[in-house]
């Protein structure tokens, strides 16, 4: 039985193998819940999506932490990107890439740090979309539910395709089990992907189209029906709008509103009119909870529980993280990476002293008298942020004003040049 569970599991070369892995887990949860009498997929799906969340936690403990630093770095490099905004020649291009770097160096963080938890989340929610479309090709007692009826079906040369015709929506399972069945008709797995998908509606079609297997078609209907209800939804069928159902994308839209809000709290705050990358952002979250309400009612509600319950957990996640980061010290974080930076220089055989110079000093020095202080004559924040490093170096470069973000720059660039040449 489990060999033929695995020929439809999902089989793409790189998310086949996560889409699998997280197929086992969930196979576990229902397996476990199964052992106190709870054979529920909707209650699997809720603790299946917090479950595979919560571990990928740390990740976006590190992408909230790269938010919150960019933070405190992002008036510097909005300065930078002002500074070049009209100079388009590949010397400026080249400078305003080299005084960025600069500002990354300064604070002892990179670029990257804020991409790689991405690149490594989304995988995982793209598999675990496949999981949640397909259960019974991973868990194999709702497999087991299907077989039966499958068989009956199959020996009355009913087709994959002809079983196809009682779904009003071809998922892409559905669609994947009528091509691989032209080639492979006689695996049975493809018929349970097809019955899998059935909602209500299918299940009575089907009965009365083939009215000889009408009571084991009516069994498995009950039982289908049994493991999928949840607080009354059965989470096969689609919601609509004279019925309960109907909560299920409201939750989407409501859930994901504040999920949003609250990731957001920590996230750089950017002149929108200069930024047209923030504003279009600020655009799609807007939008993008009522377009995920709306394709609540093309898919089963068991996708649209994946949702909220995804939304639900990001909501307390962060709550956490934000009060986390709320008590967080940043000039001693900031001093934690700088110490990092000077030891990565240090392996380069680069001089730290030389490479970190007396940044926040010139930084503090380039602001303007008005700038520096508000209306009661107290020194401005940003002055404040300016100075935090004033302990590094100058090393006079004749070329540039000391202690400026393009002479330490300049001294990135040939520091950099010559750890290339050793």
């Amino acid at each position: 039985m489990m060999e033929s569970v695995i020929l439809t599991t999902y089989q793409g070369a790189f998310l086949g193998p996560i889409a699998r892995l997280l197929g086992k887990i969930l196979e576990a949860i229902y397996y476990v819940l199964s052992l106190v009498g709870i054979e529920n997929t909707g209650v699997c799906i809720i603790l299946f999506t917090f479950l595979i969340n919560a571990l990928m936690l740390p990740l976006q403990i590190k992408q909230q932490k790269f938010a919150k630093m960019s933070s405190v770095m992002n008036p510097e490099i909005m300065e930078i990107q002002k500074k070049y905004k009209n100079k388009k020649d590949q010397a400026s291009q080249q400078k305003m890439s080299l005084e960025t770097q600069a500002v990354y160096q300064k604070y002892g963080v990179s670029p990257a740090s804020g991409c790689l938890p991405l690149l490594i989340t989304f995988p995982i929610l793209f598999a675990l979309y496949r999981v949640i479309y397909n259960v019974p090709a991973y868990v194999g007692q709702v497999y087991d539910m299907y077989e039966g009826i499958a068989n009956s079906l199959k020996s009355m040369n009913v087709t994959v395709e002809q079983l196809s015709k009682f779904v009003s929506t071809k998922t892409y399972v559905i669609n994947d089990a009528i091509k691989h069945a032209k080639d492979n008709g006689a695996n049975i797995s493809y018929y349970i992907d097809v019955l899998g998908q059935y909602n209500t509606g299918a299940w009575k079609s089907l009965a009365g189209k083939y009215p000889d297997l009408s009571n084991a078609i009516s069994k498995v209907s009950n039982d289908a029906s049994h493991i999928n209800s949840f607080l009354g939804m059965n989470i096969a069928d689609a919601p609509k709008l004279k019925s309960f159902s109907i909560s299920i994308p409201i939750l989407s839209v409501i859930t994901q509103i504040i999920s949003m809000k609250l990731s957001m709290a920590n996230a750089p705050q950017q002149n929108n009119s200069e930024n047209a990358t923030m504003a279009s952002m600020k655009t799609m979250n807007n939008i993008m909870p009522f377009v995920t309400g709306v394709m609540c009612f093309m898919f089963p509600i068991g996708v649209g529980i994946y949702w909220v319950a995804g939304n639900v957990f990001r909501i307390f996640q962060s709550f956490g993280i934000n009060f986390y980061f709320d008590k967080l010290d940043m000039d001693e974080e900031i001093k934690k990476n700088v110490e990092k930076s000077k030891k990565r220089f240090e392996r380069m055989g680069v001089d730290p002293n030389k490479a970190l110079q007396n940044y926040g000093k010139a930084k503090a020095d380039s602001v303007p008298k008005k700038a520096k202080e508000n209306k009661t004559g107290s020194v401005s924040n940003v002055t404040k942020k300016a100075n935090r490093t004033s302990s590094y170096q100058n090393t006079g470069n004749s070329k540039y004003k000391e202690g400026s973000i393009a002479s330490y720059a300049n001294i990135l660039k040939k520091e950099n040049t010559s750890a290339n040449k050793k």
